[in-house]
């Protein structure tokens, strides 16, 4: 391999060790604690910027901004999952168009759609993506063949708003886009491809590091599984007194609501397969879960255990040799 070459996997291998370095420190949170972040980012005051985050992170010196971004956007999709079919009724659908041709002409570069989203408690994405549709269907309905707008060309121009033909709609929708810190095709982005890309490099080169055999989820899918964790081992180790046969990772705070709704879509499906695993919650979980999934062999950690923290088991302990037999 080129010299060049193996500087620049150390580098990223370094850089990707480093960024989660951090991360690498108790972030289990008692009930009550999370109580009360939850209440304080839940207040409306509360708009999920980065200045609002600097507001409030001395209140919770102990606890990363990243934990509290995570448990933020927790917050803001299970309140958008109650609300969002309201938003969506055809009388409501009206209003915000009502509201956004009377405030866009002459106001095309100020956030207007924005400020509809502000009052009406929404996310700035999901309603631009409501007025797009709106309008795509209205051109649709208007051609020489009318026809139903399709959800994936919806998304495509929520992904490439430059691409909308309304100059004044494509402007609102990239401001929303910008703006919107828990939904959106930039957030969704750093989400699924940066964040969790990081989490997944980091995990198999510190597997490797320990010299585990494992298959991963695209190594266990070729063979057909279909619901699969992140990291199967081919031989299981022990941490803390537990078997640990598979790593799901997860890129995401740990709350009672999504972990007890992983539980029921992914954990037990684990179990029933393969036995007892971990689960590393990056960002932290709530303390009490930990003790409850436990009996189900479900373990839970902030981060992969050091290698001096696991037991090996060799999985050929017998060794014969026929020369040491002794004679009958």
């Amino acid at each position: 391999m080129n010299s060049w070459k193996s500087q620049e996997i150390l580098m990223i291998s370094y850089s990707v060790n480093l960024w989660f370095y951090w991360l690498q420190v108790v972030c289990m949170m008692k009930l009550f604690r999370y109580e009360q972040i939850k209440d304080k980012l839940s207040q409306k005051s509360f708009d999920g910027t980065t200045q609002s985050f600097k507001d409030v992170i001395h209140q919770f010196s102990d606890t990363s901004i990243e934990t509290l971004r995570s448990i933020h956007a927790q917050i803001v999709q299970n309140k958008m999952k109650r609300t969002l079919a309201s938003h969506q009724k055809p009388q409501a659908v009206k209003e915000f168009l009502r509201r956004y041709h009377s405030r866009i002409r002459g106001n095309e570069r100020k956030p207007v759609l924005i400020n509809i989203a502000e009052e009406a408690d929404m996310s700035p994405a999901l309603l631009a993506r409501i007025v797009l549709e709106n309008h795509l269907q209205e051109r649709a309905d208007s051609d020489e063949e009318p026809h139903k707008v399709l959800k994936s060309e919806v998304t495509r121009l929520m992904k490439e708003p430059h691409l909308i033909e309304d100059g004044a709609l494509s402007i609102q929708v990239q401001l929303c886009n910008l703006k919107d810190p828990c939904y959106g095709p930039y957030v969704e982005a750093i989400k699924h491809t940066d964040c969790r890309y990081r989490k997944e490099v980091f995990l198999i080169s510190k597997l490797k590091e320990y010299r585990f055999d494992f298959m991963t989820e695209d190594d266990m899918r070729v063979k057909g599984y279909d619901k699969t964790p992140d990291v199967k081992l081919e031989v299981p180790f022990a941490w803390n007194g537990n078997v640990i046969n598979w790593i799901e990772s997860k890129a995401s705070f740990g709350d009672e609501k999504s972990h007890n709704q992983y539980i029921k879509d992914q954990y037990f499906s684990y179990i029933n397969r393969f036995g007892s695993g971990l689960v590393i919650y990056w960002f932290g979980f709530i303390d009490e879960l930990a003790e409850a999934c436990k009996q189900h062999g479900i373990h839970l950690s902030d981060r992969l255990p050091e290698e001096n923290e696991i037991v090996r088991f060799d999985p050929y302990p017998l060794k014969w040799d026929p020369e040491e037999e002794e004679p009958e």
